[in-house]
């Protein structure tokens, strides 16, 4: 009895190994798009939506955006947005006045007094001069009289 049932499913065992492996399955319906979809990261035909593209894939791949999910995207390009307007609008608005008063301590520091820079160039030999000699002379004479 045991030889007879060990016969039975070795022949059992041959029949479906070659019934799998002749079978290949057709779908009825088409299958539904892979999850996630990828489509965004084809190439585009036209040249400026390939600039574009271009630009997104460096962005994404440079800041690791792709990785995330696109909550995290909108938040991650809301922050660095929002930190860059501040740092543009702190460098529009208060640069040219710190700009200012670094020129006023740099004077302090080199010349020994707050007052007019014709000193400093007067001091280091540039002058605003149209390049004789003559026209030097009569500026820094100007100079000394103003001052």
């Amino acid at each position: 009895m045991s030889g007879s049932s060990a016969a039975s499913i070795s022949s059992t065992t041959s029949k479906s190994s070659s019934y799998s492996s002749s079978v290949v399955y057709v779908p009825t319906s088409p299958l539904p798009p892979a999850k996630p979809n990828h489509d965004f990261t084809k190439k585009p035909n036209s040249m400026l939506k390939i600039l574009l593209w271009r630009w997104r894939m460096w962005f994404e791949s440079t800041f690791v955006l792709s990785m995330l999910e696109p909550w995290e995207k909108i938040l991650i390009v809301t922050i660095l947005l929002i930190t860059s307007y501040f740092l543009t609008s702190a460098i529009v608005k208060h640069l040219p006045h710190h700009v200012t008063i670094m020129k006023r301590r740099g004077m302090y520091y080199l010349v020994g007094q707050e007052g007019d820079e014709r000193l400093l160039w007067q001091w280091l030999g540039w002058t605003s001069s149209s390049g004789n000699a003559a026209s030097s002379i009569t500026s820094n004479a100007g100079l000394f009289e103003e001052l």
